[in-house]
């Protein structure tokens, strides 16, 4: 049996061209999906695309979603604007641009309370990053793990979409289980599936949860990562040992998955390999969002600082994390992947594309949407979709 992926890359409004581009396939294989392919991984914008995609909307539902609560996410294009002022005054001149209120509220209201472990009509990845481990997040509909096996479809997507210097970091809760190594009357040493980074667990709780000190309550005031030894507020009742279980209640602070895969395809390609399905029988359709033509002269890159670097940096950052990405699947895969994706220029239509995230305009919305359409259905790329999708028979 074949095992297909589709792989979603971030870009802000600019996920409305997977969507167009996804609208024309939906209806070549006439099936949903959710039902066509085995598996959906998605990174920021991708990540909502996946979501939807999973739950069973269609293309152009999701298209009209993207047309309806874009201006929710992005209520302005200036940092100048007056609605900023709320966040300069918490966060000062550094503040995000926007406030994750709409993009909280636009999210969950289209996903509602479902969650992750709750979609069983595919396979749904979604990629984020914690800043406090250093390390990506990658959430599985189908592991349920204990660390996030809870979290909310919406909250996941808010995880991946929090783009550093457009929103704020997104706090998650997470819960970290294992087994006691040893302990000790003011501390406890803990096993591999807890962090190797200094204090990370400090003012945290641990609780022993079966085994020798069952019920124990503790607050960690200092953490050894390198030794994997929390110290206790006040003694342990009866020390815990090997046979006892832990659990430490802390947080993620998550920001834009893009940050570690802005084209999540490895990633995919990487579980489909864990899940045992042969590389012959893996294939991975990936939709980028448009590559970006403004050019950083030599001139700018070398004299400028901090300030100059701060904005543009996000872009290039998401830019390389694609290409390396797509050049990694591309080895491992060879002709079993077909990328689709097209620069934002006026060649396909005449018309001004934006490769800004949260340029929301209905002009441009609409220049997106159309561009993506005459992109998919070019005798080229057609040609490359029917013989990839002849591959994945």
């Amino acid at each position: 049996m074949p095992f297909r992926i589709l792989s979603l890359d971030g870009g802000g409004i600019r996920g409305v061209i997977a969507a167009s581009i996804l609208a024309v396939i939906e209806k070549q294989i006439d099936q949903p999906l959710n039902k066509y392919f085995n598996l959906i991984a998605g990174t920021s914008t991708g990540s909502i695309l996946a979501g939807a995609i999973a739950r069973g909307c269609s293309s152009q539902e999701i298209i009209e979603l993207y047309k309806q609560k874009s201006s929710l996410i992005f209520p302005y294009k200036s940092r100048f604007a007056l609605q900023r002022i709320g966040l300069l005054l918490k966060y000062g001149l550094s503040a995000p641009k926007f406030s994750d209120a709409g993009l909280i509220q636009a999210i969950k209201s289209a996903f509602g309370d479902i969650k992750i472990r709750d979609i069983t009509s595919t396979m749904l990845l979604i990629v984020s990053y914690d800043t406090i481990n250093r390390e990506p997040i990658i959430f599985k509909s189908w592991r349920q793990d204990k660390s996030y096996g809870d979290v909310t479809l919406w909250e996941a997507c808010v995880c991946s979409a929090s783009a550093p210097t457009y929103f704020p970091a997104h706090k998650l809760d997470k819960t970290v289980n294992g087994i006691t190594k040893n302990a000790f009357a003011n501390g406890i040493i803990l096993d591999d599936n807890a962090s190797s980074i200094e204090d990370v667990y400090k003012d945290t709780q641990i609780t022993i949860t079966s085994g020798t000190g069952s019920g124990q309550i503790r607050n960690l005031k200092k953490y050894v990562g390198s030794i994997q030894l929390a110290l206790i507020d006040s003694p342990w009742e009866k020390v815990p040992d090997n046979t006892s279980t832990y659990s430490i209640k802390c947080i993620y602070s998550a920001i834009d998955g893009g940050v570690a895969a802005n084209n999540p395809s490895s990633c995919a390609v990487a579980e489909a390999l864990r899940l045992g399905y042969p590389v012959e029988k893996i294939s991975i359709l990936s939709i980028g969002t448009g590559d970006r033509t403004r050019i950083i002269p030599y001139e700018q890159a070398r004299q400028w600082g901090l300030i100059e670097w701060a904005q543009p940096l996000i872009g290039i950052l998401f830019d390389g994390s694609s290409g390396i990405y797509e050049y990694i699947t591309k080895q491992i895969m060879d002709d079993r992947v077909l990328r689709l994706q097209f620069k934002l220029d006026r060649h396909l239509t005449g018309k001004r594309l934006s490769d800004d995230i949260d340029d929301v305009s209905q002009e441009n919305i609409s220049n997106l949407i159309e561009a993506g359409e005459v992109y998919i259905n070019q005798p080229q790329v057609q040609a490359a979709l029917q013989k990839f999708l002849q591959i994945s028979q």
